[in-house]
């Protein structure tokens, strides 16, 4: 149940000041295709971080054969294994 009160100020959401750490260096991508690896769904919108940086586990947009691919870092990956980190994937947005 949700109660107001009266000391309560209503300033608004403001989703960029929660969801973008570094607007300069932020995108938003739109998926196309799927990655399950990644738990990326066809059509989610990526908020990418590309000052963020990578390690095992995240979720990255990668350049592979010039193209941008959204892919999990595996355990283990090293920034020398050749992967072209293009972004880290910050916060995935989906539609119910």
């Amino acid at each position: 149940m949700f109660v107001a009160s009266e000391d309560y100020d209503d300033v608004g959401l403001k989703l960029d000041d929660r969801l973008i750490k570094r607007p300069a260096a932020t995108f938003f991508l739109r998926a196309a295709g799927s990655a399950p690896d990644a738990d990326v769904k066809d059509g989610d919108l990526l908020i990418v971080d590309r000052a963020e940086p990578p390690s095992p586990g995240r979720v990255v947009v990668a350049v592979v054969r010039g193209e941008l691919l959204t892919r999990r870092l595996p355990p283990g990956w090293r920034e020398d294994d050749g992967l072209e980190i293009w972004g880290v994937v910050t916060f995935v947005v989906r539609a119910p």
